[in-house]
């Protein structure tokens, strides 16, 4: 629906001229870098839930939702450059979209805001765009690793991007998105369509819930997916989590092999075992 016609405009000789098109990518492509570059406080987040994240741990939510210190994965020089990155799959492929023809409303500057009530709390959100072909459809773009791109090939989706779309779709009364992906590595394309799945929706609405009942004293735990295995280690998400060390108070960053890895503490004693 949307890759295919991509790639036929760029393989033309002749290219579409859109002058209202280059205006909005300049004024876009300033606001993006501004936004990732020039605002050093970033997104305000607490006391606050974005329906783009609601699909994370609970508690890791709920640290950011009371407003902990970040005490773990900071926002360092490369992530900025990532989610710049991000920014910039975005703007391309829906403007490439545009000039080739497809209909995309509600794109760049001129997103929605769309409305996810939970208990009488809203949480907000800005999808990438909509498609209209017939029927109308949520759209969102994402940039992968190659290993990311592979998976999505095969039809996987990661499961943050699966709640942050069905939940899109639960608050704009739709029932079908296509996903279109980037291999950073490679330049290719691909696109998947996603049906809303209601369990999926329900499960984001409790992950909300429980991160909106919370206190400072009394946090959501982790879910059981994030506890480490046999040999100490923790999951990736708890190595980027930017508040690991409240929750993981006896884990550290180990190196092994060519990255890193986060594993909790050997206890090196008897005593200390027995919690003298």
């Amino acid at each position: 629906m949307i890759v295919d016609k991509i790639n036929q405009y760029l393989t033309k000789n002749e290219k579409t001229i859109n002058e209202a098109i280059f205006y909005d990518i300049g004024k876009l492509a300033s606001w993006t870098f501004r936004r990732q570059f020039a605002n050093e406080e970033g997104r305000e987040t607490k006391g606050k839930l974005y329906l783009s994240s609601i699909g994370k741990c609970p508690r890791q939510l709920a640290y950011a939702y009371h407003g902990f210190e970040k005490k773990g994965k900071e926002i360092d020089s490369r992530a900025k450059i990532v989610f710049w990155t991000g920014d910039l799959v975005e703007m391309t492929v829906t403007n490439l979209a545009k000039l080739a023809g497809v209909n995309l409303l509600a794109t760049g500057l001129q997103q929605i805001t769309v409305d996810f009530p939970v208990n009488g709390t809203v949480v907000k959100g800005h999808p990438d765009g909509l498609v209209l072909n017939g029927n109308l459809y949520l759209l969102e773009v994402k940039s992968m690793s190659g290993y990311g791109f592979e998976k999505f090939e095969k039809g996987e989706v990661e499961e943050s991007y699966l709640a942050q779309v069905n939940c899109y779709l639960d608050a704009l009364h739709l029932n079908e998105a296509i996903m279109v992906a980037l291999n950073k590595e490679s330049g290719v394309l691909a696109e998947k369509r996603i049906v809303k799945d209601m369990a999926v929706v329900e499960r984001c609405k409790k992950n909300a819930e429980a991160v909106l009942h919370s206190t400072p004293e009394n946090l959501p735990p982790a879910p059981k997916e994030y506890d480490r295995n046999d040999k100490g280690f923790y999951p990736w998400q708890c190595l980027y989590c930017a508040y690991w060390g409240h929750c993981r108070t006896n884990a550290e960053k180990v190196l092994v092999k060519n990255s890193y890895k986060l594993k909790e503490k050997e206890v090196k004693d008897e005593a200390a075992k027995k919690g003298f």
